[in-house]
C-alpha cells in the first residue's frame, strides 16, 4: 500500500506543475513573438519616416541655397 505523502502523490504534483509551467512558457513565447513583431513594424515606420525626414531636409536645403546663390 502506497503512502499517503509517498512519491505518488508528489509524482502527480510534479507532473501538474511541469504542464503549467510548460502552459506558461507557450503563452509567453507567444508573446515575445507579438512584441518582435510590433517591434519590427516600429523600425519599418521609424526608418520610414526618418527617410521622408531626411529627404524633406534635403529638399529645403537644396531649394535655399539654390534662392542664395542667384
Amino acid at each position: 500500500m502506497p503512502e499517503p505523502n509517498g512519491w505518488n502523490e508528489w509524482g502527480k504534483h510534479v507532473l501538474a506543475e511541469l504542464e503549467r509551467l510548460n502552459s506558461q512558457c507557450k503563452e509567453l513565447l507567444s508573446l515575445i513573438l507579438d512584441i518582435k513583431t510590433e517591434v519590427i513594424v516600429l523600425k519599418t515606420k521609424a526608418g520610414f519616416i526618418g527617410a521622408i525626414a531626411g529627404a524633406v531636409c534635403g529638399a529645403g536645403i537644396a531649394f535655399l541655397f539654390k534662392l542664395l546663390s542667384k
